[in-house]
């Protein structure tokens, strides 16, 4: 397994540099005045992939005491870019070599409520730019939204009711106004829209779409209509080809034989997906999805998904692997989990790669739950019982900090409790759901027991039993 994580990592490495020489003096630039917004920092995102939408940074500036702000965005074609302002996500589409002067919406910054929730929605807003014209994609592609979303959600809701259009009719309506634009990037987003209307409303099949819209066509991986499309098409198709005779094989070739080869020569047999680049977009979007089912074995995918980032000679796959790989394994034993650095009661950071060398006990809880005041006190026991072994963090969800300082003074417990304010997103690295939550990292700083059993559920006992086999006792 190292050998072959060691080879991943150079391969995508090698992958990066080569995005970066192409890279070279590819930028677009972005500037403004915006004097209430004067000190914050404006980091600019864009997916590095449409399946995982892991987010990339491209380029950052602040806002200056005039309220001036400038960056340089490194774009290779044209780009959705995203930056997160307060309540709103903008948006816009940048071109390499242009200008935009960014018209950035009022300022309303999140609440603290807001702040820590890690599950909150940004309003999705696309920015105003005010040097735009007639041609420049980002007025194309506002305009078309706006006319084929008239449309839109009732034609939708009306297919769910049984009730069809003529969906046709309505896309030759719309063509009469953008057809004649001459902009390759717009042509294919108004195309795929139109291609995921048809879905939508079941006037194609997926099948149908696939092979009208996917098979033997050049995968745009930075069209979000080409994308969004392709997700849905796509979605859980391991489950639904292994339900024909030609695909009833899938789940031996995965998990009981673990094999990339096997596996394309089964997909083979569906004729949607002929094209090899095509097959392997497809097998990379169905991992991501099936890892997060029960259909298929969790190590078999990941041998799976090893081998075609190993073998793929397609950089775009090897960064979309890496992304999925990176996802799939921050909480399974034996990985490296998401690092943080919260600060304790003191407002003193404190970082996890701090207790590297011991046993940790990672647990989420708040102070108003029962069960984790319970099990507080347990918690103590084994803190210092096993303390020579073990560090015990506590990292509280209490939406005030107060509330864990009161409560501390209070009770006068002796381990580490870290608040979640300063890095509301561990709550999401981490996918807590319930509290109280636990999990136990080596002091290789690699996942043991994830989850963890509670003290309840007898973790002294298991790490009694790790300890002893691995000769720490």
């Amino acid at each position: 397994m190292v050998a072959i994580r060691s080879f991943l990592i150079l391969s995508f490495y090698a992958a990066l540099l080569a995005f970066t020489q192409r890279a070279s003096g590819q930028e677009a630039q972005v500037f403004g005045n915006a004097p209430a917004y004067k000190g914050v920092e404006i980091i600019f995102y864009t997916y590095s992939d449409y399946i995982t939408e892991t987010e990339t940074e491209i380029g950052r500036c602040k806002v200056d005491n005039s309220g001036k702000f400038s960056a340089n965005l490194k774009v290779l074609e044209t780009t959705f870019v995203f930056s997160h302002l307060g309540i709103y996500r903008i948006y816009f589409f940048a071109e390499p070599g242009k200008a935009y002067e960014l018209m950035l919406p009022p300022r309303e910054d999140k609440t603290e409520a807001q702040r820590l929730n890690p599950f909150f929605r940004e309003t999705d807003l696309q920015v105003g730019i005010v040097n735009i014209d007639k041609n420049d994609i980002n007025f194309l592609i506002n305009a078309f939204d706006l006319r084929f979303n008239q449309d839109f959600d009732q034609l939708v809701q009306d297919a769910y009711r049984g009730r069809q259009h003529n969906i046709d009719s309505l896309i030759t309506r719309i063509e009469e106004k953008f057809h004649e634009k001459g902009n390759a990037y717009f042509d294919s987003y108004r195309a795929y829209r139109y291609a995921l209307l048809k879905q939508i409303t079941f006037i194609k099949k997926s099948t149908a779409t696939s092979n009208d819209m996917f098979l033997n066509r050049p995968i745009l991986y930075r069209n979000p209509a080409f994308m969004e499309l392709f997700n849905l098409v796509y979605d859980k198709y391991f489950l639904f080809f292994s339900r024909t005779s030609e695909g009833n094989v899938i789940f031996d070739d995965i998990s009981r034989y673990k094999s990339l080869t096997r596996l394309k020569q089964t997909l083979a047999n569906d004729n949607v997906l002929s094209n090899d680049t095509l097959m392997e977009m497809v097998i990379l979007k169905s991992l991501h999805d099936e890892f997060f089912s029960d259909n298929f074995s969790r190590s078999a995918l990941l041998t799976i998904l090893d081998s075609l980032y190993r073998t793929t000679q397609i950089p775009e796959h090897i960064i979309i692997a890496e992304n999925i790989r990176n996802r799939i394994t921050k909480l399974l034993p034996g990985f490296v989990p998401a690092p943080f650095t919260l600060d304790d009661i003191s407002g003193n950071p404190v970082s996890l790669d701090k207790f590297e060398g011991k046993y940790v006990y990672l647990n989420f809880c708040t102070t108003t739950s029962y069960t984790c005041l319970k099990e507080f006190v347990q918690l103590e026991k084994i803190s210092k019982l096993y303390k020579k072994h073990l560090e015990v963090i506590t990292i509280s969800a209490d939406e005030n900090v107060e509330d864990l300082k009161n409560f501390l003074r209070k009770s006068k417990y002796g381990w580490t409790f870290l608040h979640f304010g300063k890095r509301p997103e561990v709550l999401r690295d981490y996918d807590i759901r319930v509290y109280p939550t636990y999990f136990l990292i080596g002091p290789d700083k690699r996942m043991i027991l994830s989850p963890a059993p509670s003290p309840e559920e007898g973790f002294e006992r298991r790490l009694f039993q790790i300890l002893r086999s691995k000769g720490d006792i």
